[in-house]
């Protein structure tokens, strides 16, 4: 199969599987699509398997951001997605913007935001590449080459085996998927009235703010240290530390000095 268009034109937009669970996301999505005019080129449901989610996100293949790339890869492969193939003018910011919408009306975090499209120059064309030609004729992909631009695990965490990093990962997906996320969440530290608070936003890769939070709390065990830094996505906000005003202020400027979000609250008595 050739495209049927310049690669300029094309761009890929996927459905993931919590979204394409949820008829609200779908009609969403067609809603959009409609006012965006674009047009569709492909429309299909497919299962992706573990090489297709490398595919589309090389980067998490490397060495750099193993705990991304184990819960990216049990959320892509949970259920049906639905691959739409676009063509148009502006192409990328028009997909862009509707994922965005998309994102902010229905996601819940970095995990779990229902729509995908690439934006990255290198992206682009490799995504349409496998989900225009690849998945539907079987025809081989090669996976382009890229690192990440951004810093990935650190610290105590990349001193553990992978091994024990994938095992955490998929232990705390699978409390959230099977119980909800709040059975996912590491209990709320006591000790003080005052907590030193994550909040959503983080600059860096999801490993690289994990990996600050476990040098900042050499207490929490790997998966505590997941917990915390999803539930402030999901949750707005998590306490990492219950303690003095003194106490809580502290760590909040250390993860702050960083570059992580943070905020010291007078927490109310559980």
């Amino acid at each position: 199969m050739s495209h049927p268009a310049a690669p300029g034109e094309l761009s890929v937009l996927v459905v993931k599987p919590d979204g394409y669970r949820s008829p609200q996301v779908r009609d969403y999505v067609d809603e959009l699509l409609q006012a965006s005019r674009l047009t569709v080129e492909l429309r299909y449901e497919v299962c992706l398997e573990d090489e297709d989610v490398m595919d589309t996100w090389p980067k998490f293949a490397g060495p750099k951001y193993p705990i991304t790339a184990e819960l990216l890869r049990l959320y892509l492969t949970s259920g049906p997605c639905e691959v739409i193939v676009v063509r148009g003018p502006d192409v990328v910011r028009r997909c862009a913007q509707l994922r965005s919408r998309v994102r902010a009306r229905f996601g819940t975090s970095a995990f779990a935001n229902c729509v995908h499209t690439p934006t990255e120059p290198h992206e682009i064309g490799p995504n349409v590449e496998k989900y225009l030609v690849s998945l539907p004729t079987g025809q081989p992909f090669t996976r382009h080459h890229d690192e990440g631009t951004t810093e990935g695990i650190g610290g105590r965490l990349a001193a553990l085996p992978r091994a024990v990093l994938r095992t955490e990962a998929r232990a705390f997906w699978k409390t959230a998927q099977e119980q909800g996320w709040r059975a996912a969440w590491r209990p709320r530290p006591e000790g003080g009235g005052f907590g030193a608070c994550l909040l959503p936003g983080d600059p860096h890769s999801v490993d690289h703010g994990m990996s600050l939070i476990a040098e900042a709390l050499p207490e929490l065990t790997p998966r505590e240290v997941i917990s915390a830094y999803v539930e402030a996505e999901v949750e707005g906000w998590s306490c990492l530390l219950s303690g003095t005003d003194m106490q809580a202020r502290e760590l909040a400027r250390l993860l702050a000095a960083q570059g992580l979000y943070t905020e010291v609250r007078a927490l109310t008595p559980v």
